[in-house]
């Protein structure tokens, strides 16, 4: 009885000055809400207030529906589901995470493009419906433009784009699979002060302040009386007369014809 009883309060002692004992050896799932991190650990609270310490730094981690994902793409806040085993101090060795506030979606939308950046191959569209998106494109883009294809320097301020893509918490941010861009260029005429010059084009400033680029490597040159002008002879002041085609909306315009009204040869 001596040994049975020395081994029973051996084993109760060992319990208390060791509380990583596991309470179970069979794998747990827990589920709860994120409070903070810790390192590699997950910090979660359980619908029944208790909380615990997840230990993920080997674990599997994924989204909602089972795309993997990083332990920074976690948030405070958001419900997860642990599986791994639980010891006595509340800590989990887990061996999966899964993100339930986290869902990978796929959708189409569409708007006009209103900015375009160059240096991170993203742009901004306005949507009637969801209002501004950024869209981010990869490697694995496919573009059209007006049907045939195309690529990401081809997309235009003012042009229609629908944007098939993913996004996680927010649509405000698409991860564009296949961009679509539509465009029906309009004729514009306007007169206004040349300003800058450079290759083919000109930055002409027009009635309100507006400020146009116009592509003039198509357009015939003109002088005030309608003789043909070289664009060399066009100088930083002069008044313009351009007529030329646009999308609605863009200032970037394909000049056509172009008028100096003060070059007289």
């Amino acid at each position: 009885m001596k040994i049975i009883y020395h081994a029973a309060a051996m084993l109760i002692a060992g319990f208390l000055v060791m509380p990583n004992i596991s309470l179970a050896q069979a794998p747990k799932t827990l589920t709860g809400v994120i409070k903070g991190f810790n390192g590699s650990q997950i910090i979660f609270q359980a619908t029944s207030a208790a909380k615990y310490s997840a230990e993920v730094g080997s674990a599997q981690l994924t989204r909602k529906n089972g795309v993997a994902m990083q332990l920074s793409e976690f948030l405070i806040g958001d419900k997860i589901e642990v599986t791994g085993t639980l010891w006595a101090d509340n800590s989990v060795s887990a061996t999966s995470v899964r993100d339930l506030s986290l869902y990978t979606h796929i959708g189409t939308f569409s708007g006009k493009i209103s900015a375009i950046n160059t240096t991170n191959a993203s742009f901004t569209m306005d949507s009637k419906t969801y209002g501004s998106q950024t869209i981010h494109t990869t490697n694995f883009t496919s573009y059209t433009k007006n049907g045939s294809g195309a690529a990401f320097n081809n997309l235009i301020l003012g042009m229609t784009a629908s944007v098939k893509g993913v996004w996680d918490r927010s649509n405000q941010n698409i991860t564009a699979m296949a961009v679509s861009g539509t465009y029906r260029l309009i004729d514009i005429y306007f007169t206004g002060t040349l300003t800058m010059k450079s290759n083919n084009s000109l930055t002409v400033v027009g009635n309100g302040n507006v400020i146009y680029g116009v592509d003039v490597s198509g357009a015939t040159l003109q002088n005030k009386n309608g003789k043909t002008a070289q664009f060399w002879q066009y100088t930083p002041g002069d008044v313009l007369r351009v007529w030329g085609k646009h999308i609605s909306g863009s200032v970037a315009i394909t000049g056509t014809l172009i008028k100096d009204s003060l070059l007289s040869q």
